[in-house]
């Protein structure tokens, strides 16, 4: 019986330890996306648009509600980026904030 709960503690501990890796492989992925958003509509807060697509990811659905938030603001700004190309830049961001520690 020990083995047993030895091996579930086990599988416990391996899943928060991805679930952290996870989250903290996303919270990079929109510190990048900001940055680029940021300089896109010309907004000088970076940290503080960046905290405003963390809440679109907490509140809007995960990267669904990122790629809403960031269509929305580009549209409002009046660049005209396509979903397409903000979907393909976060998945190139992904890539980056996997390669940095």
């Amino acid at each position: 019986m020990a083995d047993l709960g030895d091996r579930k503690k086990a599988m416990e501990d391996q899943y928060f330890q991805d679930a952290e890796r996870s989250i903290k492989l996303k919270s990079r992925m929109d510190r990048l996306l900001a940055q680029w958003i940021a300089g896109l509509i010309g907004r000088d807060d970076v940290a503080g648009y960046g905290a405003e697509i963390t809440d679109a990811r907490f509140k809007g659905g995960g990267d669904a509600g990122v790629l809403s938030k960031a269509i929305s603001d580009l549209q409002a700004a009046g660049q005209n980026v396509s979903e397409q190309d903000v979907a393909a830049k976060m998945s190139e961001f992904l890539v980056e904030a996997a390669g940095q520690p």
